[in-house]
């Protein structure tokens, strides 16, 4: 996605009982293996409700391009329906604390969906370097307090990333007034939505001309809420028993620097790849610690944690002498 200027500080029901529109025409051709599953995929044939809802401000489906739009979106996530069983997976694991510090922090349950569009709760990486399960990046990070340095790159924390994701959110919400346009400056940075709405004296993101990327992003997000509350109505059925649960650990303090963190991990009865699987933020052999700084350092209570979809690929390593001052 293309984001995060930093000159911007922008950060790249069940639904039965609803009245349904008649099933638009697709608009492209599903591959030839989908093609000929149709028939027992009803997940491919299922349309956006009539009513719904962001942060408490109705999305106006009453008008049907805005109908169209999310039921665009909604049938392209669909469309691969072993990914969105793999994000179901995913926020079981996440959902708890994400949700918590939201509340915490005084921001709608909803942005939770926004984590999801950007990422699908994995620490990945976009063509454009934005990073983690909130896709900052490096002088976005920076700028709302997340530490990115040789060593230690905290965008890659679930937790730290989430409460600086809470602090842009805070800070385009007094800026705007209005859940949907914060969504949606996310995307585009805080001030290329002012120039937009300026520009065309428009105040409502349902309505504003944007580009390409912006003018679909709320809608993917609704789309996520879609399929991650109302799973079954949408065809996509995942036991219990494969959903990512929370890994039982336990917490280190570390206020100094460690040399080595091979030999760190095995001196705590674990190895290199769990550690880094656990702490996807130790992004080198070694961590240097600021004066005053501490990391709490997670090891899981049990051998091998199934949290491979944790790893992450990290640039090359620098020479242990190459640390940020």
């Amino acid at each position: 996605m293309a984001k995060f200027l930093f000159a911007l500080i922008p950060l790249g029901i069940l639904i039965s009982g609803l009245s349904l529109r008649p099933e638009p025409q697709p608009e492209e051709t599903l591959e030839p293996e989908l093609s000929q599953a149709a028939p027992q995929l009803s997940v491919l044939r299922m349309q956006a409700p009539m009513t719904m809802d962001f942060c408490g401000t109705s999305v106006p489906l009453g008008n049907l391009e805005i109908w169209e739009r999310l039921n665009r979106e909604l049938q392209y996530q669909l469309k691969y329906p072993h990914g969105a069983k793999l994000v179901l997976k995913r926020f079981h694991r996440y959902e708890e604390t994400f949700r918590s510090i939201l509340e915490e922090q005084g921001i709608p349950q909803d942005f939770i969906y926004l984590a999801v569009a950007e990422s699908q709760l994995s620490n990945a990486t976009s063509p454009v370097g934005a990073q983690g399960f909130w896709q900052f990046m490096k002088p976005t990070a920076k700028a709302y307090g997340l530490e990115v340095s040789s060593t230690v790159d905290e965008r890659f924390d679930p937790v730290k990333s989430t409460y600086a994701a809470c602090r842009y959110l805070k800070e385009s919400y007094e800026r705007f007034g209005d859940w949907p346009l914060v969504a949606a400056s996310y995307n585009m940075g805080m001030g290329g939505i002012n120039r937009a709405m300026k520009r065309q004296q428009q105040f409502n993101y349902f309505h504003l001309e944007l580009n390409p990327e912006t003018h679909r992003y709320l809608f993917r997000i609704l789309a996520y809420k879609l399929i991650i509350e109302h799973p079954k109505s949408y065809g996509l059925f995942v036991d219990q028993d494969d959903l990512y649960d929370p890994i039982p650990c336990k917490r280190i303090l570390v206020r100094q620097n460690i040399g080595n963190l091979a030999t760190f991990a095995e001196s705590e009865g674990t190895d290199l790849e769990t550690l880094r699987m656990m702490n996807p933020w130790l992004v080198s052999h070694n961590l240097v610690i600021s004066r005053g700084k501490s990391f709490d350092i997670q090891i899981p209570m049990e051998d091998a944690p199934s949290a491979n979809e944790l790893l992450v690929q990290y640039p090359d390593q620098p020479d242990a002498s190459d640390v940020d001052s």
